[in-house]
């Protein structure tokens, strides 16, 4: 949990090192090279990522857990715990639930970690290590997991968009569930899934555990993400909508299979692209930015993928910040000095690259929209309350961050905007929501 003490800007300047030290993590990887056909999953804001709901187990045990499309290993703590952070929820106890099963090294899903795969003896165990010096060790396994729907779904987000909504839920295997959906502690009533590959944690060390998160859930595309493991049964597609923070209501859903389907005339897509070495991560084509009306005219090729993926653009939905490659960051800081209508500060506080003092920040005006143009025509435009970090004393702060090599799309940039993965057909679709609304 965060001390209260701590000012807003110290907050964001963690989140800023969280940012980069994903970049770190990416880095490590691109180096180491009958069902049901619609689950939905509640999203919560938390100050650095967005966190979903799942139940694990059976009886299934309700855990928060961070979204995370940019990694593949699903996991939580587990008892008994060497080293644990601090999470609201109880522990996982393998011990309770009459469904876990511990995985062996000659399995697939264990073949799959790949160089974060351990095998000690007959059993299968990972170790995952971030930049920041966090890691996870744990016993790869098999679980029920329990997909809780929230408690409404709005169908109608806004006169432009419409994204299906779900009227029940049906189990993987054996029958229909119960459709009504329990928020206790004890227990998570929805749509059951058996045997999905997931990881114990009993030793977690470092930056781990500040949103309250008891772990996490692998959106990736390499085969042991969520997402492919139960790809077929969900149409191999998955979408979500991330509330603003700067409202008061910030939960919102998850959506898998049919209840992901987004259509409207203000519904852009751009294709995915995913390298056959590391498929982890999704890739965009982005060929150009806009601040304001102005195009910077980035040279072309700029954000093309190479085959090892140490360059190009990626999105990911557990990175803060957005990230871009050092030159098209100084282009996009020009391109803002020249449009803004008020001078930047001679001294931005760190870790800062760009301020300015506004009038009123919680309404900011005189500061200009940018743009992503991604292939397909698909214009990604995100408005200043989604581009600047407010600071005291009427300073705001661009929420962008340079990178020698790889850029992402972060997550606050990502706000109030509903995204389909269409895994199948490789294509991204966006359109603007509100995301409180779902």
């Amino acid at each position: 949990m965060h001390d209260s003490s701590v000012s807003s800007s110290d907050i964001f300047g963690l989140s800023v090192e969280r940012s980069f030290f994903r970049i770190r993590y990416i880095r490590s990887v691109l180096a180491g090279k009958s069902s049901p056909s619609k689950i939905e999953s509640p999203v919560k804001v938390a100050p650095f990522e967005y966190l979903m709901r799942v139940g694990i187990g059976t009886p299934a045990k309700p855990y928060w857990l961070i979204a995370d499309t940019g990694s593949d290993l699903t996991w939580t703590q587990c008892r008994p715990c060497d080293i644990c952070f601090k999470q609201k929820a109880p522990i996982f106890d393998p011990s309770s639930s009459s469904t876990y099963h511990p995985l062996k090294c000659s399995t697939p899903l264990c073949r799959a970690l790949e160089g974060d795969r351990i095998c000690d003896g007959s059993s299968c165990q990972y170790q995952y290590a971030y930049g920041d010096g966090s890691a996870t060790l744990g016993n790869l396994s098999t679980e029920t997991f329990t997909f809780e729907s929230p408690k409404s779904t709005i169908a109608s987000l806004n006169p432009s968009i419409r994204a299906k909504s779900s009227s029940g839920a049906t189990g993987i295997n054996p029958t229909k569930t119960s459709t009504s959906t329990s928020l206790s502690t004890n227990h998570v009533i929805g749509a059951k899934i058996k045997g999905i590959g997931f990881g114990c944690s009993f030793s977690n060390t470092g930056n781990m555990g500040g949103d309250g998160e008891a772990g996490l859930v692998g959106l990736g595309g390499g085969p042991l993400s969520l997402v492919s493991q139960i790809g077929s049964s969900i149409s191999n597609k998955f979408s979500y909508c991330l509330a603003s923070r700067h409202e008061n209501n910030t939960m919102s859903v998850l959506n898998f299979g049919k209840n992901a389907d987004i259509s409207g005339p203000n519904v852009s897509s751009t294709p995915i692209v995913q390298m056959k070495a590391i498929p982890t991560f999704y890739f965009l084509n982005l060929s150009d930015i806009s601040i304001g009306s102005k195009r910077l005219h980035i040279p072309q090729g700029t954000f093309d993928p190479s085959p090892s993926g140490d360059s190009g653009l990626i999105i990911d939905s557990g990175t803060t910040m957005t990230v871009l490659s050092s030159m098209a960051f100084s282009s996009v800081l020009k391109g803002l000095n020249k449009t803004a209508e008020f001078p930047p500060l001679d001294n931005p506080p760190e870790p800062f690259e760009a301020c300015y003092k506004v009038p009123d920040p919680h309404r900011i005006t005189g500061l200009p929209d940018i743009t992503f143009h991604f292939s397909g025509n698909a214009d990604w435009k995100w408005e200043p309350r989604n581009s600047f970090y407010i600071m005291p004393k009427n300073v705001v702060c661009l929420l962008m961050g340079r990178s020698s090599d790889i850029s992402i799309l972060g997550n606050m940039q990502q706000q109030n905007m509903v995204v389909e993965y269409d895994l199948k057909e490789k294509k991204l679709s966006f359109a603007p929501a509100r995301c409180s609304q779902f």
